[in-house]
């Protein structure tokens, strides 16, 4: 299975007056992250599917994301918001090992599972920025075992775009 994990895009700072999960994406994150999402539907090619943590932040770039590759519908799994892992192994398990699906979610966990997948033992060997992206060629969802295809930062997409 292919794992292509994407950090929320640019979201409004967090405020006293706003839950956090509540957060948006800034007017500057929509539009940066509609021509990532492009850039990626070209690079990745169409999921079986497209999961994203329930805050508001990564409801919105799954939705951009989802029109990018033909308005797949995301489907919303609690588990993404604070990267319980045995969860989005449940959640995963449904999906064909030749599937790529598409997570989208948050750091601090995004970076660690990415970290464990490629055998590091440093929790923060990879730095997500937000509307970044990596893909990943699961061996074994439980261990996390896998083999990186590609990571890459938004800035490169804008570029590319």
């Amino acid at each position: 299975m292919r794992l292509l994990f994407i950090r929320h895009a640019i979201a409004v700072p967090a405020q006293a007056s706003t839950r956090d999960e509540d957060r948006p994406l800034t007017t500057e994150g929509e539009k940066s992250f509609r021509q990532t999402a492009r850039m990626l539907a070209r690079v990745a090619g169409k999921p079986r599917a497209i999961l994203a943590s329930p805050h508001l932040r990564a409801r919105q770039t799954a939705a951009i994301a989802a029109q990018a590759w033909g308005n797949t519908r995301p489907i919303v799994v609690p588990a993404l918001a604070e990267g319980d892992w045995p969860a989005i192994c449940s959640a995963l398990a449904p999906y064909k090992s030749d599937d790529t699906i598409v997570l989208v979610g948050h750091e601090n966990w995004i970076s660690e599972v990415t970290a464990r997948f490629l055998g590091s033992p440093s929790r923060r060997a990879f730095d997500y920025r937000k509307g970044g992206a990596a893909l990943i060629d699961a061996e074994n969802l439980e261990r996390c075992k896998g083999t990186l295809l590609w990571f890459i930062p938004p800035r490169v997409f804008r570029r590319l775009g």
